[in-house]
């Protein structure tokens, strides 16, 4: 299965490589939406009271309702772009401000709190609630205090890497353009190889950035999430993370898609274990690819 797979993937146990689909090792990919648990760290890292009002931070926000807890957790009632954020285009060049302005001014879709809908504007508006509380853009701040803390080299917030090989996103075999993934911090915006997202999720998930009790929150089940994917059964969502069993293993994981990119991330906290999967082409089944990888987590 893997010999034709377009991309690049990692399997760590204890935090050492096991297993990596070769000759893309130490190429960048776009981390689509597995940059969210990132965002949910990054807010953790910074203290920030999560059931404080976004209106705190935000003024123009105008649900007093809303607090940081609902948009990590997706329960916020904050649309999912188009047409449920009138006016957003997720392709247009527009400046960070307009783009938050567009997301503050669409209406709810539900009392916060009620329900759950996947909502990456609303990771992209606690993105903009780190920037305000810490007086720093949301890369520098990610790339500051969060990756550098760790020593990991291989994945960074914002653009991709100067100087190194960054993959460009295919569907069905042709090139296609991707976002601007730099102007929507907080949801989509981080590039890592598959053995530095690895490198990342090991040290995060060893307690070396948050405290148990932090840590805990991003697996915690905020929502009750009942679905079943193949061989992967989530159980309910956290802060960025799904809690999950993959193949009869406790997990905690989140997949990604941009135009060209389909990414995945499984932590598998018993036997300390990581699978980092980054395929530049959108057509990629990642559940097909994550059952061919199971062989090498004990």
């Amino acid at each position: 299965m893997t010999h034709s797979f377009r991309g690049a993937a990692a399997v760590t146990v204890d935090g050492t490589v096991v297993h990596q689909i070769p000759h893309t090792a130490t190429t960048f990919y776009s981390l689509a939406s597995v940059g969210k648990h990132i965002c949910a760290v990054a807010v953790l890292a910074a203290g920030l009271d999560l059931h404080r009002p976004v209106m705190h931070w935000l003024p123009d926000f105008p649900d007093a309702r809303v607090t940081l807890h609902h948009l990590l957790s997706h329960t916020s009632g904050v649309g999912h772009w188009r047409p449920e954020i009138p006016g957003f285009d997720v392709d247009a060049t527009l400046p960070v401000l307009e783009r938050m302005s567009l997301l503050q001014q669409a209406p709810l879709l539900f009392e916060p709190g009620s329900s759950w809908l996947y909502s990456s504007p609303g990771y992209a508006l606690a993105g903009r609630v780190l920037e305000v509380a810490t007086g720093q853009d949301y890369s520098s701040y990610v790339n500051s205090q969060i990756f550098a803390p760790l020593g990991v080299a291989s994945i960074l917030a914002g653009d991709p890497p100067a100087g190194a090989t960054v993959a460009s996103g295919y569907r069905d075999g042709e090139p296609i353009e991707t976002n601007a993934l730099s102007a929507l911090p907080g949801t989509r915006d981080i590039w890592a190889t598959a053995s530095g997202l690895a490198e990342f999720s090991t040290l995060l998930h060893s307690g070396q950035l948050l405290s148990p009790p932090t840590l805990a929150l991003l697996g915690a089940a905020h929502y009750p999430m009942p679905r079943q994917f193949g061989l992967v059964t989530t159980s309910s969502y956290g802060y960025g993370l799904y809690s999950a069993v993959v193949d009869g293993k406790a997990a905690l994981l989140h997949p990604g898609d941009n135009p060209g990119f389909r990414t995945l991330v499984v932590w598998f906290p018993e036997p300390r274990a990581c699978i980092a999967l980054l395929s530049n082409e959108e057509t990629t089944d990642p559940l097909s690819v994550l059952r061919s990888l199971l062989r090498y987590v004990p």
